[in-house]
């Protein structure tokens, strides 16, 4: 995790949730500005029925804190990198978003077929978690699931349920290391993919280039353009969480943190679903006051923003909202105000532009490090190693009182910060995770199914989670 990192990963996400696509979700479970200032004040922009905490910013933020130093903080910018293999990957994705598929009825299913099916697994002739799911969709062949589970359908013709044993590797979990499955599986479609081939022709036609070569020269620039906005994010963060660390908080409005609570709520409430997990399971994963300690980190975190943005005349109003909430609409691909203030509320707009606008401003006053992809993780890594260590002796010993636990693995079954950070993606990596019936053995709740998640046998893909 890069250093000094202000928020854990499930906080981040949490926080960012109201902008990642769960605004229907939120619509459905769950502030004075600057003195002397001649426009409209945070609360005259609240209108009836725009948030369940409609007085959240409804509090003088100088009771609460006194700011320390927030200009030239030092911070550090990961110069953006692109290589081939960025653009050979944006082309492949290109590929397979218009591969046409054909259904086929004359035949079984082969290596290199898509199919469809349902099945159910079961163990010591019952059903257990994660071993069953409907509809799910995959490529024959490309190693997405156990060699033999994919094995048990090759020759299989759609609407034959077939059964079959699958057992698994000795090192795969506790619960199915070195078992025999009985899954019984019907294939509910197959069909053929015809992947166009990439040619200036396939350019031509999907993007406003002629050949391969401009094609991938806008590639590169467009994500070296996403690139260096990752960075400025990623330094303007930091030079966030250096403010809040420097600042003196004391107290907070109860109303305010109603809000972030309910907001970290609904973004757990998120989290578990997409990894397949009953809510109850995922707090279990995140530990005691998981809600609690996350809420009141962004409250601290919104107060110190809003107190910056009061000082240096960046305060959201009437007129100011208006316009920047048209553009986080849009950003969120909105056509109606209407529609995006249903879904998510003006408080949640107003702490997202706020906290935006001060990023940014904290980014262009601070003291800016460029450093390599590489320095910027490899840094925090060792960061991590130095100050993990006591912990990490502390969990040996406890495992050793216990007479208890294998490898330094935590035994009680909850995920660190770090396995949370692994798994929802937001220090850098890909997110990927193995899955119930890939080869390497794995946590069995950290399924990542597609664009939605099961605690279910699935394929490893790519799970990128973006935060604002």
């Amino acid at each position: 995790m890069k250093k000094r990192r202000y928020l854990a990963a499930a906080l981040l996400l949490a926080g960012a949730m109201a902008f990642t696509g769960c605004g229907n979700e939120k619509k459905e479970q769950a502030a004075d500005a600057k003195e002397g200032n001649e426009e409209a004040s945070l609360d005259e922009i609240q209108e009836e029925g725009s948030s369940s905490h409609d007085n959240a910013l409804d509090f003088k933020v100088g009771d609460y804190v006194e700011l320390g130093d927030y200009k030239k903080l030092k911070v550090q910018y990961p110069i953006p990198e692109v290589t081939q293999e960025d653009v050979d990957f944006a082309v492949q994705e290109a590929l397979e978003e218009h591969t046409e598929y054909k259904e086929i009825t004359g035949r079984p299913a082969q290596n290199g077929d898509t199919i469809n099916i349902d099945y159910t697994g079961v163990l010591d002739g019952e059903a257990f978690d994660g071993g069953s799911d409907t509809d799910y969709e995959f490529t024959l062949g490309e190693g997405e699931f156990l060699d033999e589970f994919e094995q048990g359908l090759i020759g299989k013709n759609a609407n034959e349920a077939t059964t079959f044993p699958v057992t698994f590797p000795e090192d795969y979990d506790e619960e199915l290391g070195g078992k025999t499955v009985e899954f019984t599986a019907t294939i509910n479609k197959i069909s053929e993919a015809n992947v166009p081939e990439y040619t200036d022709e396939f350019v031509a036609k999907v993007s406003d280039y002629t050949t391969k070569e401009e094609y991938e020269k806008y590639i590169k620039e467009d994500l070296l353009a996403a690139g260096e906005a990752e960075a400025i994010s990623a330094a303007g963060e930091e030079a966030l969480g250096l403010a809040v660390e420097n600042a003196t908080v004391e107290g907070y409005p109860q109303e305010l943190y109603d809000f972030y609570y309910d907001e970290t709520i609904v973004g757990y409430q998120s989290f578990a679903e997409m990894f397949g997990m009953e809510y109850e399971e995922f707090m279990e994963q995140m530990g005691d006051g998981a809600v609690e300690e996350a809420a009141l980190a962004q409250v601290n975190e919104f107060l110190v923003a809003q107190a910056i943005a009061e000082k240096e005349g960046l305060a959201v109003t009437e007129e100011s909202y208006q316009e920047e909430a048209k553009a986080l609409m849009e950003e969120n691909e909105y056509e109606s105000m209407e529609d995006f203030e249903a879904d998510f509320g003006k408080i949640s707009i107003i702490t997202q532009l706020v906290r935006g606008k001060v990023v940014d401003f904290l980014y262009e006053n601070a003291e800016i490090e460029k450093v390599s992809q590489e320095e910027y993780y490899d840094s925090g890594e060792e960061d991590n190693e130095e100050e993990g260590t006591e912990d990490a002796q502390s969990e040996e010993d406890a495992e050793e009182e216990d007479g208890e636990g294998t490898d330094g693995e935590i035994t009680d079954g909850r995920r660190s910060e770090e396995d949370l950070n692994d798994v929802l993606d937001v220090n850098g990596t890909d997110g990927t995770d193995s899955h119930l019936l890939d080869t390497e053995p794995h946590d069995s709740t950290e399924e990542i199914h597609g664009e939605e998640t099961h605690g279910d046998p699935a394929h490893e893909e790519e799970n990128h989670s973006s935060a604002q």
